[in-house]
């Protein structure tokens, strides 16, 4: 059995001894973080299952198109922390390089006579948002927030008017994520 201090405790565990034990994730000194398991499994789990139950919970509060909106809003957030979209800003080929070669893995071409940049996922059996995971369920309205990243990221990076278009979503039962980015200003 592992067993870790007190300081190792405090260190790695965010949440504190009472919340852990009422969340009903941890029921003995072998779920905490060891030289083996980094401390951010678990927490990551929590954070899965707590972000799906609030989704859950605001899809029995609010109407959906308000829902939709406040997704939509969360990912145009979490693009504009990625302090690459400046570095890209007017480079088309270099950010769609970027993507391909970085953390998503995502093809993206570009046609410009038809002015639609597709972006293909790689095929995966979970969705690329650390927060959302299958097996927690969470409702597929969360895609909204993946709008809001892509229009967001391709408004900026573009200068111009786009319009995205989910085509196929790993939430939603596909192998991958594939969106169409309508380029709508010349």
């Amino acid at each position: 059995m592992n067993t870790i201090n007190r300081s190792q405790f405090l260190k790695n565990c965010a949440c504190g001894l009472c919340s852990c034990m009422t969340a009903g994730i941890m029921t003995s000194t072998e779920t905490f973080a060891t030289e083996d398991t980094p401390a951010e499994d678990w927490r990551l789990r929590f954070v899965k299952r707590r972000y799906a139950k609030l989704i859950d919970i605001l899809s029995n509060h609010m109407k959906e198109n308000e829902l939709s909106e406040v997704l939509h809003d969360l990912g145009t957030f979490c693009s504009t922390t990625d302090p690459n979209l400046q570095t890209y800003r007017g480079d088309i080929d270099g950010y769609c390089e970027y993507i391909k070669k970085t953390v998503s893995g995502d093809d993206v071409a570009y046609d410009r006579n038809k002015g639609i940049i597709v972006m293909t996922s790689p095929e995966r059996t979970d969705c690329f948002c650390p927060l959302i995971s299958l097996k927690n369920q969470t409702p597929t309205i969360v895609c909204n927030c993946s709008l809001g990243w892509q229009q967001h990221t391709w408004e900026t990076v573009l200068g111009k008017k786009i319009q995205v278009e989910l085509k196929e979503s790993v939430l939603r039962g596909g192998k991958r994520c594939i969106f169409h980015i309508h380029v709508l200003e010349s």
